[in-house]
């Protein structure tokens, strides 16, 4: 046997860069929370979740091109492919006797190729995801015809994260398999791009700008991975107009809240009993009680295309009219691993002070990237 090599300097590049972005992207969707196991924040997340999500695109993107122009061994037609090969290589395994394939064994071969359909399949779903759930990224225009239903495509993006799992640790077990069994030097070749064989070494001969172009393409996801992550913010909501009657007859106690935060049936209650608002005296004079009324109906829970209004709706039951934002199903879920000693802060003092930790909150938004927590 002779030292040949087999795996070029991109194909190792990916293959790793794959490995470190799609850990990444599988630790902050936190899929362990499924198992009863919370890991991490997946909101707090978001935005490195997208970066290193739209990283595994790319790099998936550039194993198909590379699997038409690459070298040899790394190109489709090299993949062995045959059920038949496939059943005789696990038969092999299974009676522990030593193969010898130079590229891709037909069990890493069928892996690759699960590997790439069902990556794309999942980056697909979760930009989708994305522009359904956040109203956000390339497919924002499908938000307000479709918003309802991203949960339903959030259970195809998990269960493609999930299945990408699967196919992922029945590779490593194979790895491993031919690592510490057969002493094959899988690994190391996939650093050093060389391994021991009989076939003759068959040189790449790539021009220099396919060279060049691959290069880039195989690194640019390092980049894409930290603009989307550190450039995912939010601005001021712009299309809705505070009336200054609301800022001075509701704000001027606690925190005007934004009309979306509630049901169109729960402002019309409480503004129908302002005499007892939570225990106060509330009222103010007929005209004004009429045009901020008006306000808060119009730009009512179930008439804002807000990510947490439509949340906020979709956990309040039909027979359930809310007066408190603290009532609503939904913000308890988000809130309840916050302490009652993060809201006695200073700079907080309330559960109602939205404010204080959401940027955008008097304007009825309320995005995961414009949350910050006071220290004190």
């Amino acid at each position: 046997m002779n030292e040949i090599k087999v795996w070029d300097l991109q194909t190792r590049i990916f293959h790793w860069s794959l490995v470190v972005f799609v850990l990444c992207t599988l630790v902050t969707a936190d899929i362990l929370r499924f198992f009863g196991i919370d890991l991490v924040n997946k909101d707090a997340w978001l935005a490195f979740h997208i970066g290193t999500g739209v990283a595994v695109g790319i790099l998936l993107a550039f194993r198909i091109f590379w699997g038409f122009f690459g070298p040899h061994y790394s190109r489709f037609s090299s993949l062995r492919l045959s059920l038949k090969e496939l059943v005789g290589y696990f038969d092999a395994v299974i009676k522990n006797i030593r193969t010898n394939h130079t590229g891709h064994n037909p069990a890493a071969s069928w892996s690759a190729l699960c590997i790439i359909i069902i990556g794309m399949l999942a980056v697909i779903s979760g930009v989708v995801v994305f522009s359904l759930d956040e109203g956000r990224g390339i497919l924002r225009s499908l938000y307000i015809g479709f918003h309802p239903l991203a949960d339903n495509l959030k259970l195809l993006h998990l269960g493609l994260a999930y299945a990408l799992l699967a196919v992922i640790i029945g590779h490593v077990c194979g790895v491993l398999n031919e690592t510490f069994r057969h002493k094959t030097g899988i690994i190391p070749a996939m650093i050093t791009g060389k391994k021991l064989s009989d076939e003759v070494e068959i040189p790449f001969s790539g021009s220099a700008p396919l060279t060049m172009v691959s290069i880039v393409w195989v690194l640019s996801p390092f980049v894409a991975a930290l603009y989307f992550t550190v450039s995912m913010e939010t601005k001021q909501p712009s299309n809705m107009v505070i009336p200054v009657i609301y800022k001075k007859e509701c704000g001027s106690c606690h925190m005007a809240f934004p009309p979306n935060v509630l049901p169109m049936k729960s402002w019309q209650v409480m503004m129908a009993n302002l005499q007892d608002h939570f225990g106060d005296d509330a009222s103010i004079d007929d005209s004004s009680n009429r045009e901020i009324e008006a306000f808060l109906v119009k730009n009512s829970a179930e008439h804002s295309l807000e990510e947490a209004s439509l949340k906020f709706i979709r956990s309040i039951s039909k027979d359930n009219t809310p007066l408190r934002i603290t009532e609503i199903p939904y913000w308890k879920e988000k809130h309840k691993l916050i302490s009652q000693a993060t809201y006695q802060r200073g700079t907080i003092k309330s559960r109602i002070n939205c404010v204080a930790c959401h940027k955008w909150s008097e304007y009825g938004s309320f995005e995961d990237s414009d949350i910050r927590i006071p220290r004190e």
